[in-house]
């Protein structure tokens, strides 16, 4: 029951009808087509009314005098429905509509009349909703923001670091993050987001033009604000019968409103983020897509909403699977997406708590009103096999320091671990089968008609496409930032994006198909066996059109004539119908009118004979029969096959898993590799990673020298395993070498497959540690490890030459050929990581033994004694000489009175010389010509000292040698 405007009522509590008395015994054409119940109207014939009829029938317009009860100016009289009570339902005949009298304009009344005769009504009622749709949607988005900022407390455990890093860069942390302030400013924010808004800003200064945004839709606060418009909607229309331009005008109205009042809220209150003084930046949401986006949700939420109040029209049974695959879509992604969310926040509690670490659960469930949408989009899109897409585009300006200004990553629910991914599939395929029991259970479509039939397979597939645009929206956070003069002349752009792939929605598209055939092949089978009630809940029947109190008002606008089909007419005609049309079980057009006017509503009897039951299940009033016995045994075979496919199909699943990650898993191949260096086996370390080297420096690569090492590595443990988008994977493993842990990551490639269905791997290329060798140039055998090793082959040239190892403690030496000479063996460590220290170096050398330095000595003992036996006073190549004068020709000789002692020392090779202490001397005898002619020769003498230095060296034979300096 309504009330008029000037809100009186009649003393028996009915509304006094705004038409003359005469005239409410009368109802309007367009009363005659709606019922009191579940009424659709006539099949194929959509409610009508004339122009001049009002459209809030509650609160028609007064006629002008003398004029009650005439139709329309230009219109004729409808004739009276079938099944009518004479004098009822027929309008009266048709004259001229009065005009006004006066010549004065017309009074506020006229105005309103003539406005509410065009269909429209004030739309006090419809701002009052959008009012109260922005009011929430602002208290949500203050949740949203306290929540969140309680989610980074607990994240960061409140130690300022924003405020931090926000100093350091210049910009002033109490101006842009006070606290009070913010929280009354970002709320209007996220409700100009939620309308489709970007957050950014948009300044010069000094020359430069700076632009940044954020795109992110808070779906918590778009939802809570499209409900609460679509239901304030529903709580308008309730009692009314507003027309269809009313209600669009009205809600057009107040969408224009509400948008208006989103920008300019968030245009006044925008963030301010002081840069420096006197300048600061305006960051808000406000812009035409704010607007647009806020007129949009708000004109259509308020509309559907009082259009859900109205009678659907005659042809309306055909096309109600799509609204009913809106609600299966919603119900599908809540379902699925509540299911992944509990089992993921139940499995990273567990690992958070066995790690000692805070589950990070906390944080997802404070982020809910902001992120929600993100979630779950993220956790619907996943199990469809979609995957999140990341994308990053980096400015010009830092392309010469990044390998690529663009950059794309991908994530898939394989990236998980088997068992996660495993069970992600799993829920995925269960909720496609229960979700296509509520869509089978109660189905009706119109026989005989194509439009019923196409709709009935498209629905789903339709709907679920839509869906996954909508998924698409959801999901998409980006970020973008551009500067343009100044020293960036043209400009530099920077931008990034995360969301879900661009096939999501054919993939949803997909998954409505698969529910579509579930609905119809499997759901039957599985129907009849369920409580009623657990499927029912889904397709409940249509609620009745509002009427203004139609039981108790004859005559009131929108009341049922006697005989009508909200009476219990039993003819088989529908309001509208032919008078000749056939009664009884209704055929043709004619059965299609009567099963959309009467049945199809979902409250009359006639409905099961025009149309069909898809679900198998029968109208609420028949009673189910029950399966035979031979029925149930298939039926429970049938499950149990099936389950016994499933389980093994599971099971498979899981076994091939588990043979993959433990036998086949790329971690083998590494382990291998590891365990090759704890053995010293290099033959294996060498197959599963040769060394990048030519052969002839592998000379240390054998297991005789390996497998000699000290200290080679102790134990290791395979850390992590990460996959990556070209199909190898990344394996880190900590290895323990002489009491020191140290971390090293190996590339592991795919290389086919073992047994034909396992992955096979191999390792990529390893850096092998080295051992610097140095050795004399020359030298062709040293001694590794007690084991000789040629090598003539290498470069020694610079002196030295870098050979790779397996990891341990290697002795090197050099071989010895007499006992002249000892070795000085060179041990050095040898790391599994490549280090590059060239201090550590392998450098043998010979040392002259005690043997080999009395023979140094007695090799210049006899070379000073062939010296000797010259009679020159300066033998050459000697190291004596005497000064004489006129000495008799060959009649010198020499006399070694001390041999000098020679010293031996090391320094780059051997070198040995004789000190001044040690030096030598030796005594020339010679005969002098006399002064005078008759004169003997007289015999002198001539003391000489003697000094040696030169070079020892040993030869392969082990024969030693010295040569001397020059003298």
């Amino acid at each position: 029951m309504t009330t008029p405007d000037d809100g009186t009522t009649a003393p028996d509590g009915t509304t006094p009808s705004a038409q003359p008395p005469e005239h409410t015994a009368q109802s309007s054409p367009q009363d005659e087509q709606r019922t009191a119940d579940y009424s659709y109207g006539s099949y194929g014939q959509e409610p009508t009314r004339s122009a001049g009829d009002p459209v809030d029938l509650g609160q028609q317009t007064p006629a002008a005098p003398g004029q009650q009860g005439s139709a329309s100016a230009g219109s004729s009289a409808p004739a009276a429905p079938v099944g009518a009570a004479p004098g009822q339902g027929a309008p009266t005949a048709p004259g001229p509509q009065a005009m006004p009298t006066s010549s004065s304009s017309m009074s506020t009344e006229q105005v309103v009349a003539t406005l509410r005769g065009a269909g429209l009504e004030s739309p006090l009622r419809s701002l009052a909703v959008g009012g109260v749709a922005y009011v929430g949607a602002l208290l949500t988005s203050l949740l949203a923001v306290l929540l969140s900022a309680a989610a980074m407390a607990v994240g960061a455990s409140g130690t300022g670091e924003v405020g931090d890093e926000l100093d350091s860069a210049g910009i002033d942390p109490e101006g842009a993050l006070s606290g009070i302030a913010m929280i009354v400013r970002m709320p209007f924010q996220l409700v100009a987001m939620a309308s489709f808004g970007s957050w950014g800003t948009h300044a010069e200064y000094e020359g430069v033009a700076l632009r940044a945004s954020v795109r992110l839709l808070p779906f918590v606060v778009t939802l809570v604000m499209v409900l609460l418009a679509f239901y304030g909607g529903r709580l308008v229309q309730r009692g009314r019968t507003t027309g269809l331009l009313g209600i669009w005008v009205s809600a057009l109205i107040t969408g224009i409103a509400t948008a208006l009042v989103t920008v300019l809220a968030a245009l006044i209150l925008a963030q301010p983020v002081p840069i420096e003084e006197g300048f600061s930046l305006r960051v808000h949401a406000a812009g035409f897509d704010a607007f647009f986006g806020s007129l949009v949700l708000i004109t259509l939420a308020i509309g559907l909403g009082r259009m859900s109040r109205r009678a659907r029209w005659a042809w309306w049974p055909l096309i109600a699977d799509l609204p009913a695959a809106a609600k299966l879509a919603v119900v599908h992604a809540l379902v699925i997406g509540i299911a992944l969310g509990v089992l993921g926040a139940i499995g990273t509690t567990i690992q958070a708590l066995a790690d000692g670490e805070q589950p990070p659960v906390f944080v997802f469930v404070l982020l809910l009103p902001l992120l929600g949408g993100q979630m779950i989009a993220a956790l619907t899109g996943l199990p469809l096999l979609s995957s999140l897409t990341a994308k990053a585009n980096a400015p010009d300006l830092l392309g010469e320091f990044l390998p690529s200004s663009s950059f794309t990553g991908r994530a898939t629910v394989f990236d998980l671990p088997w068992y996660a991914w495993l069970l992600t599939i799993l829920v995925g395929i269960g909720v496609l089968l229960v979700v296509s029991l509520p869509w089978n259970h109660g189905r009706r479509i119109v026989p005989g008609n194509i439009i019923a039939l196409v709709v009935s397979w498209a629905a789903l597939p339709v709907v679920y496409f839509a869906g996954g645009i909508v998924l698409l929206v959801l999901a998409r956070v980006s970020v973008s930032f551009g500067v343009e003069g100044g020293f960036f002349g043209g400009g530099e752009q920077m931008s990034g994006s995360v969301g879900l792939a661009w096939w999501t929605p054919f993939l949803a598209l997909l998954a409505g198909v698969i529910v579509e055939v579930l609905s119809r092949f499997f759901a039957p089978l599985l129907g009849p066996v369920l409580p009623r009630r657990t499927l029912s809940w889904f397709r409940r029947p249509l609620a009745p059109a509002d009427v203004v109190d139609s039981q108790n008002a004859v005559g009131a606008p929108g009341a049922a004539a006697p005989g009508s089909p909200a009476t219990g007419a039993a003819d088989g005609t529908a309001p509208g119908a032919p008078t000749g049309a056939p009664t009884g079980a209704p055929t043709g057009a004619a059965g299609l009118a009567a099963g959309a006017a009467a049945g199809l509503a979902g409250g009359a009897a006639i409905g099961s004979a025009t149309t069909v039951d898809m679900s198998g299940s029968g109208s609420g009033t028949q009673e189910r029969r029950p399966l035979s016995k031979k029925a149930r045994r298939r039926l429970i075979a049938g499950f149990a096959g099936a389950g016994a496919i499933c389980v093994l199909v599971v099971g498979l699943v899981i076994a091939y898993n588990v043979v993959a990650r433990t036998v086949y898993a790329p971690e083998k191949s590494v382990d291998a590799y590891l365990s090759a260096l704890e053995d010293g086996s290099a033959s294996q370390a060498s197959e599963l990673a040769p060394a990048n080297v030519p052969t002839a420096q592998q000379v240390l690569l054998t297991d005789e020298i390996a497998g000699a090492a000290a200290q080679r590595p102790d134990s290791h443990e395979i850390t992590a395993t990460d996959r990556q988008d070209d199909g190898s994977a990344q394996v880190t493993a900590r290895i323990t070498q002489d009491g020191v842990t140290s971390e090293q990551t190996f590339t592991v490639e795919r290389a086919g497959r073992s047994a034909v269905v396992f992955p096979s791997w191999r390792l990529g290329a390893v850096e092998y540690s080295t051992l610097r060798l140095v050795v004399d140039q020359g030298t062709s055998t040293i001694l590794v490890n007690d084991q000789e090793v040629d090598v003539s082959g290498l470069d020694l040239s610079p002196g030295f030459v870098d050979l790779p190892a397996l990891p341990g403690t290697y002795t090197v030496s050099l071989p010895a050929a007499s006992d002249l000479v000892t070795v000085t063996d060179s041990e050095v460590p040898v790391l599994v990581e490549p280090s590059g220290d060239e201090d550590t170096y392998a450098s043998p050398f010979y040392q002259l033994s005690e043997a080999g330095q009395k023979e140094v000595q007695k090799q210049v003992n006899a070379t000073i004694d062939e010296c000797a036996t010259s009679k020159d006073a300066a033998p050459e190549d000697c190291p004596f000489e005497a000064y004489v004068y006129d000495e008799v020709d060959d009649s010198g000789s020499w006399k070694i009175e001390d041999y000098p002692t020679v010293t031996v020392e090391e320094e780059d090779g051997w070198y040995f010389s004789t000190g001044y202490e040690d030096a030598g001397s030796a005594v020339y005898s010679y005969k002098q010509e006399p002064f005078l002619d008759d004169e003997k020769p007289t015999d002198e003498t001539s003391d000489s000292s003697i000094t040696v230095s030169g070079a020892v060296s040993v030869d392969d034979d082990g024969k030693l040698s010295v040569q001397y300096s020059e003298y």
